[in-house]
């Protein structure tokens, strides 16, 4: 599944996980679907390290494209996991 949307946030977020202490970029993402049926909440898209090297900073207030593999819960929230596919225009590098 695809999502095509604004980049509503960037944030760095760290908590202690089962392995120890974690660091990770979050982005929160609104669906801007062009169909129109669109997703009504907002959700996080964690950054994998090869994208936080390339992208961290760079997406706040800008169209991305988000492929989901994976939907789950976390603290109350929506999260999906995956691999961003587009930064505004441009395409991603694979």
């Amino acid at each position: 599944m695809e999502i095509k949307g604004l980049c509503l946030s960037e944030r760095t977020e760290e908590y202690i996980g089962k392995k120890g202490p974690v660091k990770q970029v979050m982005v929160t993402v609104i669906d801007q679907a062009p169909t129109g049926i669109r997703l009504t909440q907002p959700l996080d898209y964690a950054l994998s390290p090869e994208e936080t090297a390339t992208h961290a900073g760079k997406l706040q207030d800008k169209p991305i494209t988000v492929g989901i593999s994976e939907l789950y819960v976390f603290g109350g929230r929506m999260r999906c996991r995956g691999k961003l596919l587009a930064n505004g225009a441009a395409p991603v590098s694979k």
